[in-house]
């Protein structure tokens, strides 16, 4: 992994109530235990009106690798200030330009 490229990183859960946590950004730094990410957190509710709470500012997140359940390489032209999110059937996904939609379901 290069710093500079952007990703989706979805977190692991631990017991099945806890809530599906997904960060969408750009790594500043990849070592073998850690990732430096700068971006937005986005939460995924089941069962709501909205199915997916966006992070309104951006952050900058040092994350475990042991935390990461899946991590998805975007384009480098996706647009971490306007994060798209759409629904098919029960699937919530993130719009990509220039690419396959990412989902952030399980």
């Amino acid at each position: 992994m290069v710093a500079g490229k952007i990703v989706k990183i979805r977190f692991r859960r631990y017991f099945a109530e806890q809530r599906l946590w997904v960060f969408i950004g750009k790594v500043l730094e990849f070592t073998e235990g850690w990732v430096t990410v700068e971006g937005k957190g986005l939460v995924v509710f089941k069962g709501g009106t909205e199915p997916v709470d966006v992070d309104e500012d951006t952050r900058v997140l040092m994350v475990p690798m042991g935390n990461i359940a899946h991590l998805r390489v975007l384009p480098n032209t996706f647009d971490i200030s306007t994060i798209r999110v759409k629904s098919r059937g029960a699937r919530t996904y993130v719009e990509v330009d220039g690419g396959p939609d990412t989902s952030i379901g399980d």
